[in-house]
Order: C-alpha cells, then sequence, then structure tokens
C-alpha cells in the first residue's frame, strides 16, 4: 500500500505542489529492529528517508503521514523552514527528527515510532502511543498526551501546560520545563532529576513519582495509591497535599509549607530533609524520623504524627482528638496540646509547652521546662522526665507514678497533683485551692503548701512548710508529738494536732515508711520546717494496705471488693497503696497484709483456724483463675 507525501515549495511569490504517497497505519516494528536515533538524513539505516527542506532550503512543509509500510522503515527530518501539516500521523516504524522545523497540532506517534525534537516546535495536542519522544531543545505546545506505555525523555526545551502521562507511560525530565497542569494517572512512572514543572501537578492512579533534584511548583498532589518519593537536591514548592491511600517519602531536598497528609495519605521525612511544615489530618500520617521540619507543625482532629527523630520546629499545634506520639528527636518551643488531644513522649525530647489541654504522657524521653497543664489538661509521667517550673492551673491534672519532676512545679488553685512514684525536684510549691496526694516516691528540698495535702506514702526529702491556709492529712499509725503518742485517735478518723513549737511530729506512713516534721512557727531557715498556726494539721489512723473496704481487718470481704473493681482506675479501692490500674499488684498487696489489723486499742479478732484455712484454699484457686 502506498501513500502520498504532498510536499510545497515556497519561491519569488509561486508555490508549486509535488505530492508522493507513502503508506499510514499501525504495524509491527521495523523488520531490521533499527534503534533510532535523532540526526541528519541516515539512507543506510531507513527504507526511505526525506529531508524537508531538502536544499535550498527555501520552505517546505509536509502532510499526511509517513512510516506504516510491513517491514519497511522510515525517517522523517525536518530541518529549519521545514513544517507538517496538521494532524500528522507518524506510523510503526518511522522516525521523526525535528530539528529547526515544525511540527502542526494533533501530532500523533503510533505505537513503534519514535519522535525527536532537538529545535524547533510541536504544536497543540501532540499525542504519543506506545514509543519514544526525546526532547533536548524546542518547545511541544500545550495538551501533550504520552499513553500506552509511551516513553518520554526531556533533556532541554519545554512542554507547555496540561501535559498527561497515561496508562503506564515514563517521563523522565532531566533538563527543560514542563508547564502548570501536568497529569500523571494510570500508573505511569515520572523521573525527575533536574528541570522544572509547574504549578499544579497532579498525579493519581497509582502513579510512581521520582524527583531527585530540579523544581516542582505548588500545589503538587498525590493522591489514589501513588507514591512520591523526594531526595537529592529536589526543591518541591508549597501546598504539598498527599491522600487517599499515598505515600510520599521525603529524605532529602526541600519541600516548602503547608505539605499535607490528608485521609488516608502517609507523609514520611527522614535523613536530610527540610520541609518548611507539615500538617497531619483528620485520618492522616505524618513520620519523622529524621531530617527537619520548620515552625507550625500541625496535627488536626482525627490525625496522628509519630516523631522518631529529626527536628520540629517552634509553635507545634495539637488540636482536639489528635494523636502525637515522640519516641526520638527533638521538638522546640511553644508545642501546644489542646483539649481532648493525646501525646506521648517515650523518648526524644520535647521543649517549652506553651499550653497543655489535652493528656500528654511521659514514659521516656524529656519534656522540657516551663510547661502549663491548663483546665481539663492531664499530665502522667510514668518515666522519662519534665523540666524545670511546670505549672497545673485550674482543674488541670498532674500524675507523677515513675519518672521525674523538675524543680519549681507550681500547683494553681483547684489543679489536682498525685505523685505516686518517682522523684519531684525541690522548690515545689501548692497555692491555696490546690489538692496534692502523695502515695509514694520522693519529694525534694523546700516543699511548700498552702492548700491540701494527704499524705499516705512516700518520702519527703528536705524541708516541709505547711502555711496559713494549708490543710495537711498524714494516713498512717504511731502518730507521735516528741514522742508521745497523740491522744484521741480513732480508726478512719481525722485527729486534729494543734501542737506548735520545738516539737517533732512523726508516724508510720501506710506504704511502712517513716514521716517527721517539725512544728516550728517561726520564719523557716535554709532547711527549717515550718507549720503554721493557721494550718490544720491532721492525721488518720488506717488499716494496713490489702483493707480496700477499711473495716479495721484484712479479709476475705477486701478479696471481693477487689475482685469486682478489677480494671477500674485506682481510687475505687480504699487503702490503696499501688495506684494505677487495679488488678495483680492490688491483689499482692491483699495477699501480702492477709489477716492483720490496724487499730487504735484493741485487735479485730482474727478469722479461726479453719475458717483461714478454708478462706486460704478458695484465694489459691481464685487466683489461678484469674491469671489464666
Amino acid at each position: 500500500m502506498s501513500c502520498l507525501i504532498r510536499i510545497r515549495r515556497v519561491a519569488a511569490r509561486q508555490r508549486v505542489a509535488v505530492a508522493c504517497l507513502v503508506a499510514l497505519g499501525l504495524i509491527a516494528a521495523p523488520a531490521s529492529a533499527q534503534v533510532f536515533a535523532p540526526g541528519p538524513s541516515l539512507p543506510v539505516l531507513f527504507d526511505t528517508v526525506l529531508d524537508v527542506p531538502s536544499p535550498p532550503p527555501v520552505g517546505i512543509s509536509v502532510s499526511g503521514g509517513i512510516g506504516g509500510v510491513a517491514g519497511q522503515t522510515a525517517q522523517l527530518n525536518i530541518n529549519t523552514n521545514g513544517s507538517a501539516t496538521n494532524n500528522f500521523t507518524v506510523a510503526s516504524g518511522a522516525e521523526v527528527n525535528i530539528n529547526g522545523g515544525s511540527a502542526g497540532n494533533n501530532l500523533r506517534a503510533l505505537a513503534g515510532s519514535e519522535v525527536n525534537l532537538v529545535d524547533g516546535t510541536i504544536g497543540l495536542d501532540f499525542r504519543t502511543e506506545s514509543n519514544r519522544v526525546d526532547l533536548t531543545g524546542g518547545t511541544i505546545d500545550d495538551g501533550f498526551i504520552a499513553d500506552i506505555a509511551a516513553e518520554v525523555n526531556i533533556n532541554g526545551g519545554d512542554v507547555g501546560d496540561d501535559f498527561q502521562a497515561l496508562a503506564g507511560s515514563e517521563v523522565n525530565l532531566s533538563s527543560g520545563s514542563i508547564g502548570r497542569d501536568f497529569t500523571a494517572s494510570g500508573a505511569s512512572v515520572v523521573n525527575v532529576s533536574d528541570g522544572e514543572i509547574g504549578e499544579l501537578f497532579l498525579a493519581t492512579g497509582g502513579v510512581t513519582l521520582n524527583i531527585t533534584g530540579g523544581e516542582v511548583g505548588s500545589n503538587l498532589e498525590v493522591l489514589n495509591n501513588s507514591t512520591a518519593n523526594i531526595s537529592g537536591t529536589a526543591d518541591v514548592a508549597l501546598n504539598f497535599d498527599v491522600g487517599s491511600g499515598s505515600v510520599a517519602n521525603i529524605s532529602g531536598g526541600s519541600v516548602g509549607p503547608l505539605s499535607k497528609a490528608l485521609t488516608g495519605g502517609v507523609v514520611n521525612i527522614s535523613g536530610t530533609a527540610d520541609v518548611s511544615s507539615v500538617e497531619a489530618e483528620d485520618g492522616g500520617v505524618v513520620n519523622i524520623s529524621g531530617g527537619q521540619v520548620g515552625v507550625g507543625v500541625r496535627v488536626e482532629t482525627g490525625g496522628v504524627m509519630n516523631i522518631s527523630g529529626g527536628t520540629v520546629g517552634n509553635g507545634m499545634l495539637a488540636f482536639a482528638g489528635s494523636q502525637v506520639h515522640v519516641s526520638g528527636g527533638a521538638v522546640f518551643d511553644l508545642f501546644e496540646a489542646f483539649a481532648d488531644s493525646e501525646v506521648e513522649i517515650s523518648g526524644g525530647s520535647i521543649g517549652r509547652f506553651a499550653d497543655i489541654e489535652g493528656t500528654i504522657d511521659v514514659t521516656g524521653g524529656l519534656l522540657d521546662s516551663s510547661a502549663r497543664v491548663m483546665a481539663g489538661g492531664v499530665l502522667n509521667i510514668s518515666s522519662g522526665s519534665a523540666g524545670n517550673g511546670i505549672e497545673a492551673q485550674g482543674d488541670s491534672t498532674i500524675n507523677v507514678s515513675g519518672g521525674s519532676l523538675g524543680f519549681g512545679t507550681m500547683a494553681r488553685g483547684f489543679s489536682l497533683i498525685n505523685i505516686s512514684g518517682g522523684s519531684v525536684a525541690h522548690n515545689f510549691t501548692g497555692d491555696f485551692g490546690s489538692v496534692v496526694n502523695v502515695s509514694g516516691g520522693t519529694v525534694g528540698d523546700n516543699f511548700e503548701t498552702d492548700g491540701v495535702l494527704n499524705i499516705t506514702g512516700g518520702e519527703f526529702l528536705g524541708s516541709f512548710e505547711a502555711t496559713a491556709n494549708s490543710q495537711v492529712t498524714v494516713f498512717g499509725s504511731d502518730f507521735q508529738v516528741d514522742g508521745v503518742p497523740v491522744p484521741g485517735v480513732s480508726l478512719g478518723a481525722p485527729t486534729t494536732i494543734f501542737s506548735r513549737g520545738s516539737l517533732t511530729f512523726t508516724a508510720t506512713l501506710v506504704d511502712g515508711t517513716p514521716f517527721e516534721i517539725d512544728l516550728n512557727t517561726l520564719p523557716p531557715g535554709p532547711g527549717d520546717d515550718f507549720v503554721d498556726f493557721g494550718a490544720l494539721l491532721q492525721v488518720t489512723l488506717i488499716n494496713l494496705a490489702g483493707d480496700y473496704n477499711d473495716d479495721g481487718t484484712v479479709n476475705a470481704a477486701d478479696y471481693t471488693l477487689w475482685r469486682d473493681n478489677v480494671g477500674m482506675p485506682a481510687g475505687a479501692l480504699a487503702n490503696d497503696i499501688n495506684g494505677g490500674v487495679i488488678g495483680q499488684a492490688q491483689y499482692d498487696t491483699w495477699v501480702a497484709n492477709f489477716g492483720q489489723t490496724a487499730s487504735p486499742s484493741a485487735a479485730v479478732p482474727e478469722p479461726s483456724g479453719a475458717v483461714l484455712l478454708m478462706f486460704c484454699t478458695l484465694v489459691v484457686y481464685r487466683r489461678i483463675e484469674w491469671l489464666r
């Protein structure tokens, strides 16, 4: 089958048309399996070669198409002043080299063909399918489509707006530029090592995007199970969005502000990456294991952020319903956790908080100084450390069960601080209206309270001050003032100690720890205790640990109460020295103290031998069942 090629020569106000026929169609690759290369006319390598224009170059154009004869190869070289008209087709077995000339609109390169643009232009709506396009210079106008596993290599030159990479195609950009509104879809692959891509770049539908250099403009979106890998010297501008089952791996280069992990999206930041700011939206996840992230990081409601390395700048915000896990790295100052947010610190460090309105769990690492726990906020410290100057505002809670709390802790009015383990450094102050419960751990020097203080255990290492408005209750036994038992003490009822002066008050706390303070009323000197005349100092005799119903003896009734409250939070059982969630620890305490009594006068009768033997048998059976 033959086809016609029209040749137009323009010279001195007249045109001469010459036509020849070239077959068109979608046929197999060249019989010789020739690998085409851009360049001058190579008649030795091709069955048909056409140079447009041929000397002298006075203007020539071709129309229709080239190639497509079974087993035949054809080469078209469009040079300066040459052109291919609109709707030109490059069929199987053909190579078109444009070096200074032009191809019109709607150029179509079919399977088994090749187009090389060295200089010159290709018009609107160029479409290439299952073939190769090499661009080292010149311009491809708007609406370029790479379809059906096509390969496009851009090593220079410019591609206009609305470029589409579809259906398993591959686009390699190492120099030059691609305009705005670039869309990659259909499991296509885009590799950017240099050059520039304009704004509004969309990768969707299983796309793989590898950016190792060059620049990508604002509003890059990676959606619908796509993957973006950003490394090297890549530069991605602002508004980078990742969502709908997609993943962005940023291990190098720089990414501008307002990067977001949308619903179903994951952003991983590592290596030497430099990210201006990042957000975890509802259903999005951000993992930071290296690199640096700038100021203004946000974790929105339903978002998750995991920080195991790298650094995060000032002003991080965790909103209601968000989760933040810090196991390494460093978060700088002014981190604000809003009401109903959850922050866990198991490693690394967090700088000074602006406000804590949600729940912060410190299980390792370091929470730095001057955090304020606001109304409704909760700070739990079970390991690791919280720094100096931590402040509990009204209606907030601090629970210290391990680790350490730095010096200068402030319990403001109507705040609650529970100390059951760990250590609290010196210069602790409890304001009027605050409540402090100490059941374990250690409290440093210069402890001062003007609020409510309940002591059932733990150890005070230095001076102790109870000022005029304070109410101090010591729970335990063996209460004495200067070696004389406190009179009028009865089981479970508070008894007031009015004695003051150069006297020493001693007691044995519920957890067995000895307690001792001086009842000085003079202004305290360094290291001196002080109990103001206006302070209410009380003692309450309670049973030994394990008397969970507070009836004066540790017996079967306490076991029943423990069994019925397993899994409940501490506070459901009287005389519970363990704290936390009720479980094995409370059971072990009950076993250790079973049969003992605490009473100011006569001992409560213990169970008879037969009853005790029967009960112990039941206890062993119950313990085995519970531990299964």
